[in-house]
């Protein structure tokens, strides 16, 4: 039997029906992540135990910068709601690492990185993210998606706001 009948078996009977929010985040990921779905390589008649469409946004706030990095941590609403930790590096483009702690339990892990753009008070991001896994009911999760948000240069908590949407496969 092939992993993903296993796997969508055992879903069904652990009951997961709860919808998955990601940020992502990415952003600052936060995010929510929100993935836009990547297809299982095992094949088209496989398919993953749960699908979900994800739309979340997140706020965030600094917990701590060195150099190029900034870390954030804050709520993320929407689909899946929970909190999300994201790790930056600014440049001439922005990349993150995320993951996203789900209110009803497990976490989910991915990446993103996209263009930046700057003005006197905030700068603009917009990019792309991967689902690359997580932890609990979601194990198996992947995806990717579109990520976008805003950050305030000016204040010293660098305040985020971080808009993810995709598909979530888990």
């Amino acid at each position: 039997m092939s992993i993903v009948k296993q796997l969508g078996r055992q879903s069904r009977r652990c009951g997961i029906t709860r919808m998955w929010s990601a940020l992502l985040v990415a952003a600052a990921a936060t995010a929510s992540v929100a993935a836009a779905g990547v297809a299982s390589a095992a094949g088209s008649a496989a398919r993953a135990a749960h699908v979900v469409s994800v739309k979340d946004e997140g706020h965030l706030r600094s917990v701590r910068s060195a150099g190029a990095e900034l870390v954030e941590e804050g709520p993320v609403s929407g689909t899946i709601p929970g909190k999300v930790r994201v790790s930056f590096i600014i440049g001439a483009t922005i990349t993150a690492k995320f993951t996203i702690y789900a209110n009803g339990g497990g976490s989910i892990d991915g990446h993103g990185g996209g263009s930046l753009h700057s003005t006197s008070l905030y700068s603009t991001f917009g990019g792309t993210l991967t689902v690359t896994g997580g932890s609990g009911r979601y194990s198996h999760a992947h995806g990717s998606g579109r990520l976008s948000g805003a950050i305030n240069r000016k204040s010293s908590s660098y305040p985020m706001t971080v808009q993810a949407d995709g598909k979530l496969y888990y």
